[in-house]
């Protein structure tokens, strides 16, 4: 009898503070997850479009560039920071990510932001993110935990 392989999880981190950044991944990390990293709106589709030595794809559209991803890596959620590094925030790349429609608009996406204002907060409900986190009222336990109940039971929300 064959074992069925358990394939890794992967979580998209987008953030701009380096020092979290490698925090966040080591924690995904010990707790089994892959990673892919990306600092800024811009740099999602590059980090994420490079290939077994063949460089990086150039996408003329964002919805090329998710296409590519979707041959390419199947990510199951998103770790997205609200300051990002660039002229776009996070509520920018989640109304691109999700315009494309499809399966993209099921990748749950958890904002992790020292962003507190009610406004930006109730701007990403709109959006459909999973849960948004203040950094300094979480630990990081508790996100990932959060992020495992989603991809575990993936009809039920973590609001």
């Amino acid at each position: 009898m064959k074992k069925k392989s358990i394939k890794k999880k992967t979580i998209l981190v987008i953030e701009d503070e380096r020092p979290l950044l490698e925090a966040v991944n080591a924690k995904l990390e010990k707790n089994g997850f892959g990673v892919i990293n990306a600092r800024s709106v811009d740099q999602v589709f590059d980090a994420m479009l490079e290939t077994n030595g063949l460089g990086v794809i150039a996408a003329r559209s964002i919805k090329q560039a998710l296409d590519y991803l979707e041959d390419l890596e199947k990510i199951d959620a998103i770790w997205l920071d609200h300051n990002l590094l660039g002229k776009e925030n996070g509520i920018d790349f989640v109304k691109k990510f999700k315009a494309n429609g499809g399966r993209w608009n099921n990748i749950p996406i958890f904002v992790v932001s020292n962003t507190e204002g009610s406004d930006t907060i109730k701007s990403y409900v709109n959006l459909g993110v999973s849960k948004y986190y203040v950094k300094s009222n979480h630990r990081l336990d508790e996100i990932i935990n959060d992020i495992n109940l989603s991809l575990d039971h993936p009809k039920e929300k973590t609001r």
